[in-house]
């Protein structure tokens, strides 16, 4: 079994999608140390109602019952929370993650998974779920069809639980901000890469940038800072397509609500690469 409260995230192979690759190791969340956790979503002193779609389903197999409580929309993110109660005999030789599948409007658009489960006792865990897409559809309605199906993303559940579900962005879509950039700059080794866009919701600020070639280093950290000074670190990148040319960056729990901010390229330790970029909110 599963120490009590663990977290996981790996990449997606969207060509074949039997063909995973762990990104990070387990991680006890004690010691994570970047970004919001996800169970800070649900949070009692983080308001999200508005961005929240009300499920409360379960959905039961051999394996016990899964209560689907609440779906987040984000900008190329879904957020869900949801909680697993094992039938008395349960034993498994797995740990105790679930990494849903996500068709939106029918479509496939995951490029990340990532997962934190939270013994509450021996019969209830606490699954959270954060999965990262490229290209959402702006709709403001979407159907997810939402399949439990892997206890590990290499091992699958031979009935998965499935939820279907009609989730709302409107508020999304009028609290959003789009920074369009579209410079080029110098990053690490001196790659070249365009920053694209920077998009800020009340839920994350994620930057989007590219390449012509597949990045050869793609620790690419970046800094944002405001008028007044203050500065956030995006150090995380992932990866938007197999090619390894389209990235994003996220910061969770962070709202740009400025007209004009700085950004600029920075090495691990957080020293600057290059001149600032001045990015402007887009009218």
């Amino acid at each position: 079994m599963l120490a009590n409260d663990m977290l996981r995230v790996v990449d997606l192979d969207k060509e074949n999608r039997g063909r995973k690759k762990w990104m990070m190791a387990v991680f006890l969340l004690l010691i994570v140390t970047s970004g919001a956790l996800l169970y800070l979503w649900w949070d009692k002193e983080v308001a999200f109602e508005a961005y929240k779609t009300d499920v409360e389903k379960t959905s039961k197999n051999s394996l016990g019952r899964l209560t689907l409580h609440e779906v987040i929309i984000d900008d190329n993110q879904i957020l869900l929370n949801a909680t697993f109660e094992p039938v008395k005999t349960f034993t498994s030789e797995h740990q105790i993650f679930f990494f849903p599948q996500i068709l939106i409007n029918g479509k496939d658009y995951m490029v990340r998974n990532g997962g934190q489960s939270i013994a509450q006792s021996t019969e209830a865990y606490t699954i959270y779920n954060s999965v990262k897409m490229d290209n959402l559809p702006k709709d403001d309605h979407l159907k997810l069809d939402i399949r439990y199906k892997d206890w590990n993303v290499e091992t699958p559940i031979e009935e998965p639980w499935e939820f279907q579900v009609e989730a709302s962005q409107e508020q999304l879509q009028e609290d959003r901000h789009v920074f369009t950039v579209e410079k080029k700059v110098k990053h690490v080794d001196q790659q070249e890469i365009t920053i694209d866009r920077v998009v800020s919701t009340p839920i994350s600020t994620t930057i989007y940038f590219y390449a012509e070639q597949r990045l050869v280093n793609d620790a690419m950290p970046f800094k944002i800072q405001s008028k007044g000074g203050k500065t956030w670190l995006f150090k995380e990148p992932y990866s938007l397509n197999d090619e390894g040319t389209k990235w994003g960056i996220r910061v969770d729990a962070l709202y740009l609500t400025e007209k004009h901010y700085k950004l600029f390229p920075v090495d691990m330790d957080g020293n600057k690469l290059g001149p600032a970029l001045t990015i402007k909110k887009d009218d």
